[in-house]
């Protein structure tokens, strides 16, 4: 199996996680209409069962992107793919679990009528199976990649600028402080067992696919922990992965923002900021992270990006040294940095240049 296969692979799966999502967003949609199936994703509540909660726009739109960045070899598609793999994980796992535990004696929505738990649940352990199954290609992914790069060249993805590893670093740390006091809140509030009762979210629902706010900041604490990690490192997974966060969280922000304007939802201070926080400050980060992009295009990109890590400079230069002695040039390729940093890694860098140049 090529490289190429696995990225198409990746990105028919991808898709095939938004055709999931989209088509029960469109369920809503023709089952209440346009505006019912809005007033659903602004407020939450509507009458009956749906099937989609707001969360699911930006699942949709953080699917659809990593698939088509993937198909287009766009720089960060890894990251956006490893994004949309695990966010659909976590936030399809709760509809299985309503699946398994509903009862005809004791049904986990109670008397609500409307959108089958059996086949929104059905579609739901299918996303789970494709997600697991796209994670599994996407390590075979990196394996390859690497031992491609040991054989042939030192590359590597292109790690991000440091201002906007930083920005997208402390943008995430802050929101982390957002969702981990919340849900300390809560608890001191409602008492550890009451918090656990939210977080399984049983008789505390009105749409199939959504999560109860105490999961959904558990979640995002653990994926908003992985992305500052990756910031603070300047990995180049990074970028795609600060991205993909951006267009989960910014469609259900907007919708809660709308909410708070419009009036059909209650208005707190906390609500408030932290809506303003996930929709401005993850604008602001994809603006930065799209401009970089722009301002350093690499035409010939033909891995996907963020999978491949920087083969270690021993390597290379032992490939430099055998091609030395066999008679051929050696042709030993240092990835360049892009900032002011680059001084400080000349060093780390300097054996397989100067065994590139013997």
């Amino acid at each position: 199996m090529s490289i190429n296969q696995v990225r198409v692979a990746v990105a028919v799966l991808s898709l095939a996680l938004f055709a999931q999502t989209a088509f029960w967003l469109l369920y809503d949609i023709v089952v209440r209409g346009l505006p019912g199936a809005w007033s659903l994703w602004t407020t939450g509540w509507v009458p009956g069962l749906s099937a989609t909660s707001s969360l699911d726009l930006g699942l949709a739109a953080l699917q659809l992107c990593a698939g088509l960045a993937t198909l287009f070899r766009t720089r960060g598609a890894g990251g956006l793919l490893m994004t949309a793999c695990t966010v659909t994980l976590g936030f399809r796992l709760p509809a299985v679990w309503y699946l398994l535990l509903d009862s005809p004696s004791d049904p986990w929505f109670g008397t609500l009528k409307g959108a089958s738990l059996s086949a929104v649940g059905g579609t739901a352990v299918l996303a789970v199976v494709i997600s697991l199954v796209l994670g599994g290609l996407l390590l075979l992914a990196r394996h390859m990649e690497y031992e491609a790069a040991a054989a042939d060249t030192v590359t590597g993805g292109v790690r991000p600028v440091k201002v906007t590893a930083t920005a997208s670093g402390l943008l995430l740390a802050v929101l982390n402080i957002f969702y981990i006091g919340r849900n300390a809140v809560t608890a001191f509030q409602v008492g550890p067992a009451v918090l656990t009762d939210l977080i399984v979210g049983k008789g505390s629902g009105r749409s199939i696919l959504a999560v109860p706010s105490p999961y959904q900041w558990v979640c995002l604490t653990v994926l908003c922990g992985a992305g500052m990690l990756f910031a603070a490192r300047r990995r180049p997974v990074a970028p795609g992965f600060s991205v993909g966060l951006s267009l989960f969280m910014m469609p259900s922000a907007f919708t809660e923002l709308w909410g708070y304007a419009v009036g059909t939802m209650p208005v707190t201070a906390v609500d408030t900021a932290q809506s303003l926080l996930e929709f401005v400050g993850s604008a602001a980060v994809v603006a930065l992270i799209v401009g970089d992009v722009r301002r350093d295009r690499r035409p010939d990109d033909v891995d996907l990006d963020v999978m491949v890590p920087a083969v270690p400079t021993g390597t290379a230069a032992a490939t430099a040294t055998t091609a030395g002695d066999a008679g051929e040039a050696p042709q030993v390729t240092v990835p360049a940095r892009r900032d002011a940093d680059a001084d400080a890694d000349a060093d780390a860098d300097r054996p397989a240049t100067e065994a590139a140049d013997a």
